[in-house]
C-alpha cells in the first residue's frame, strides 16, 4: 500500500491556500473598521507614521499617553484635531496649561502636526484613533470629525 502521492500533495496545497487566505481575509477585516472605509484606513496610516512612536503600535501609550480614553478626554473631534495640530506648546499658548474634558495638566510634549499633516490627514487620525482605541461607532466619529464615510 502506498501512502502519500501526487494527489495528497495537491490536496495538502490547497487546504494550505485556503487556510492562509482565511487568515489575511481575518486581517484585513479587522473589527475596528479601519480596513473597511478607506477615510479609515488613511488614518491607521498616518497613525503608523506619526503617532505610533510615542502612543505604541496598539495605541497603549508608550512616551506618550495610551489612547483607550480619547472619547473621555476629547468628547468633541474638533477640540482633538486642534490639539493634534497645535501639539502641546501650541495648546499652551491658546489655551493655558491643561487639556481635555478634565482640564489634565500638560505634564509632556506633544509635537504640533499642523506643519507636516493636511487638515483632511488630522481629521482622519483623530477618526481612526476614536473608533479603534475608544471603541467609537465608525459612522458617528467620522461624522464628529468632519468626515464623510468611504
Amino acid at each position: 500500500m502506498r501512502v502519500g502521492g501526487p494527489g495528497l500533495v495537491a490536496r495538502c496545497c490547497r487546504v494550505g491556500v485556503v487556510a492562509g487566505a482565511a487568515v489575511a481575509f481575518a486581517v484585513a477585516c479587522s473589527s475596528d473598521g479601519s480596513s473597511s472605509d478607506p477615510v479609515l484606513r488613511q488614518g491607521r496610516d498616518v497613525y503608523g507614521d506619526r503617532c505610533s512612536s510615542c502612543h505604541g503600535r496598539a495605541g497603549g501609550g508608550g512616551t506618550g499617553p495610551a489612547l483607550t480614553g480619547v472619547l473621555d478626554t476629547w468628547p468633541d473631534c474638533a477640540d482633538q484635531q486642534e490639539w493634534i495640530a497645535l501639539g502641546s506648546e501650541g495648546w499652551k499658548a491658546t489655551h493655558g496649561d491643561t487639556y481635555g474634558a478634565n482640564d489634565a495638566p500638560i505634564t509632556a510634549v506633544m509635537p504640533e502636526h499642523a506643519s507636516t499633516l493636511t487638515p483632511d490627514e488630522i481629521a482622519a487620525v483623530a477618526a481612526f484613533e476614536r473608533v479603534t482605541y475608544g471603541g467609537g461607532e465608525a459612522a458617528v466619529e467620522l461624522a464628529g470629525c468632519g468626515l464623510s464615510t468611504g
